[in-house]
């Protein structure tokens, strides 16, 4: 690509030598040494480019020989500079292009902010603009080190922030402080209720006071432990806390059918484009019409950059509708059973977190026309939830 650029810039000429000095002339232009290009042996005579600074030298060395040179067509730079060499408004415009290029390399243009995970991008891009970094500041004004002091100090969410500039762009990498637990809200009272079902295996119950026991069967919403305590004939509100291990029942039920509905997408694209300058936004290009009922719209956005590092307050913003349809596919038995099980193990892992595995029972097979996978498990589960008391 550079290549070509540097080329078109220098500038070349076509020639044409008619037939019957063709070896002569591809002879004299091998030993002038001239960095000639597109060597053609055609029926009307040899044709060939030459750079403009070897073209003066070449078409002297051909007279001199007495051989007719024709010249045909001139490409590059130099051509367009004499075709509109009284357009003033033009070299003007281009003057004016790279001035503008130049001074908006001098200011931030676009922010990205990495690291983040509580905290939105969003948040810390105004946070910065509050101290002074923000879009469109002024590059060489910006004391970063005391740009990191002061956002440090004036959020206690940061345990380090960067900011890097290159070219037009900045990148802020955050580190997020890591706060540690809270202590425990004693003041609100909460009862210790059954997240479920189960017959109660093991108590232990730190505040609060027990209203059930070891062998009883719970059902879901019942109390375990009471934060309502009689103490000494006085009662008092607590914040009930414990465990209470139960053996629960828990059911996995995973149907696969045998035809299902996809969607696919039918080929057909509508696109709108528009460039945005400062915020302001104009359209440039638009196919939609009548967009289509059932379709998937994708929102893109691109900054525009010169040079891989200057980024200018331009933005192409480009929204594409894909349109699709849902169409009935037919899997076999063994594809359905497969997906059943990638369910199954999915769906199991997470019912069995946090627990003891007691007892399973797994059945499957073809029911009609899906593929159906029934399991039974039985576990040793924590079951208390803390449930506040409402004064």
């Amino acid at each position: 690509m550079l290549t070509k650029l540097i080329n078109w810039c220098i500038g070349s000429r076509d020639y044409f030598v008619p037939a019957g000095n063709e070896d002569r002339a591809a002879r004299l232009l091998v030993s002038s040494g001239a960095n000639f290009r597109s060597l053609k042996r055609k029926a009307d005579g040899l044709h060939f480019s030459i750079p403009l600074p070897d073209c003066e030298p070449v078409e002297f060395i051909f007279k001199k020989q007495q051989i007719e040179i024709v010249r045909l067509h001139e490409h590059g730079l130099n051509k367009l500079i004499r075709r509109y060499r009284h357009r003033y408004g033009i070299p003007i415009g281009i003057g004016m292009f790279f001035a503008i290029l130049g001074i908006s390399g001098q200011f931030i243009w676009s922010i990205n902010v990495v690291g983040n995970d509580l905290i939105s991008s969003h948040e810390i891009i105004e946070k910065l603009d509050e101290l002074g970094c923000g879009v469109g500041t002024y590059i060489p004004n910006i004391d970063f080190d005391k740009l990191h002091t002061d956002f440090l100090l004036s959020s206690q969410d940061f345990a380090w922030v960067a900011v890097n500039v290159r070219g037009t762009r900045a990148t802020v990498e955050v580190r997020e402080t890591t706060h540690s637990q809270l202590a425990p809200d004693e003041d609100t009272p909460y009862n210790l209720v059954a997240s479920e079902d189960g017959i109660v295996k093991y108590i232990e119950v730190h505040r609060g006071e027990v209203v059930t026991e070891v062998g009883a069967l719970v059902r879901k919403g019942e109390l375990l432990a009471s934060g309502v305590v009689d103490s000494i004939g006085q009662v008092r509100l607590v914040h009930a806390r414990g465990k209470v291990l139960a053996e629960v029942k828990r059911n996995i039920l995973i149907e696969v059918p045998l035809e299902r509905q996809v969607k696919v997408e039918t080929g057909n694209e509508f696109c709108e484009k528009s460039l945005k300058i400062l915020g302001f936004s104009l359209k440039f290009f638009k196919n939609t019409g009548n967009l289509p009922i059932e379709c998937d719209k994708i929102d893109m956005e691109r900054n525009l950059r010169f040079f891989d590092t200057v980024e200018v307050p331009v933005s192409i913003h480009e929204t594409v509708w894909r349109e699709y349809e849902y169409v009935t596919e037919t899997i076999t038995e063994e594809e359905a059973r497969a997906e059943a099980y990638r369910q199954l193990r999915s769906e199991y892992s997470a019912q069995i977190e946090g627990c003891e595995l007691l007892s399973r029972e797994i059945s499957a097979g073809r029911d009609g026309d899906k593929y159906v996978i029934e399991c039974r498990l039985g576990l040793l589960a924590d079951i208390a939830v803390e449930s506040e008391i409402y004064r």
